[in-house]
């Protein structure tokens, strides 16, 4: 049914999208999408023998790919209708730390000059004050890049809270070491 509706795809979109609310309740997910479409060419592949040909192929790939352009995002909804708003809150701040997550030094670096747009003064807390351009200052960066991996780390941890607490005081010794004051934090 599906191949044989593959070119009005709109017209089977609440077939996969059902589809993929079933197998969110047998716990699929997206990471299972490459498996499946790699097993569904192969056993075409076998059973096709010299049928199988380079546009067969392609032919093939495009069907696959548009069932999964439908079903990938509806089988993420049906996860997310079914998470705690918790949950969901975790999840979101997961998917968008892996954007950030693609270049720490750059996004770490906005981050730092912009704390010292909101608070001037914070930049004397810092060994890379007096580095010109600041923007571009190694010592800057180093830190940045820090920072945000630490980020990452309490990301990374949103699932189990309990084991981030002690990196989380850890971290909160450490700075007061440099004169950060809780008055610092709303920055």
């Amino acid at each position: 049914e599906v191949v044989a509706g593959i070119n009005t795809i709109e017209k089977l979109t609440p077939m996969l999208v059902e589809l993929a609310v079933k197998h969110a309740e047998f716990n699929v997910v997206s990471e299972h999408f490459p498996v499946v479409g790699q097993a569904l060419l192969a056993t075409l592949q076998r059973g096709l023998g010299y049928g199988w040909t380079p546009d067969v192929e392609a032919a093939w790939t495009a069907v696959w790919n548009k069932i999964v352009a439908v079903m990938e995002p509806a089988l993420r909804k049906a996860y997310q209708d079914k998470l705690s708003d918790a949950d969901k809150t975790r999840m979101l701040v997961e998917e968008s730390w892996g954007e950030v997550e693609r270049d720490l030094e750059t996004h770490g670096v906005a981050f730092f000059l912009k704390i010292f747009e909101i608070a001037p003064a914070a930049l004397q807390l810092f060994s890379f004050k007096d580095e010109t351009p600041l923007e571009e200052s190694a010592g800057l960066k180093l830190h940045a890049t820090l920072v945000m991996r630490t980020v990452g780390t309490a990301v990374a941890g949103l699932k189990d809270i309990q084991s981030l607490v002690p990196t989380l005081l850890q971290l909160a010794e450490r700075h007061s070491d440099f004169n950060v004051l809780p008055e610092h934090f709303p920055v």
